[in-house]
């Protein structure tokens, strides 16, 4: 628990600092369609497939830190500096660090607790190495469109 404590602190810390970007409105499209997605892939991967889950098996009050408030600035951190307007293959190495440091820190927050709070069932590591960046490309398609949205209205 306490590296989820001390991860959720330092990631909002952070992305409420540094994020300038994104727009008020933006940042609250992101958070909630990350929650959600997230909630999303979880109920199937997590709770019924029992892929992984958080602590233990099953839902617990003690879930609902890393589900709504640790994805959320990393992915505002994320679009905050994207390179938007750089060759494809910039785009792409950006997608591919992030994608590492997001298993860098995944890899860490299965540590056995206190310090870790993420568990494995049947999904491996190399498995979040392949969704992360569909998952990243995704989410930046989200964003795209509510800039669009917001450019329309």
């Amino acid at each position: 628990m306490f590296g989820l404590i001390i991860a959720v602190i330092l990631f909002n810390s952070v992305a409420f600092i540094t994020v300038k970007r994104l727009t008020k409105s933006q940042m609250v499209h992101m958070w909630i369609f990350t929650i959600v997605f997230q909630l999303l892939v979880d109920l199937y991967l997590g709770l019924k497939y029992q892929g992984y889950w958080y602590f233990n098996k099953g839902v617990e009050w003690s879930d609902l830190p890393a589900l709504t408030l640790l994805g959320p600035p990393t992915i505002l951190l994320f679009l905050n500096s994207f390179p938007f307007d750089t060759s494809f293959l910039k785009r792409l190495f950006y997608i591919l660090l992030w994608s590492l440091l997001i298993l860098i820190y995944e890899s860490f927050s299965l540590l056995p607790e206190p310090w870790g709070y993420f568990r494995y069932g049947w999904w491996e590591l190399a498995y979040s190495a392949l969704s992360y960046p569909f998952l990243l490309i995704s989410i930046l398609s989200y964003y795209k469109w509510i800039c669009r949205m917001e450019k329309i209205s």
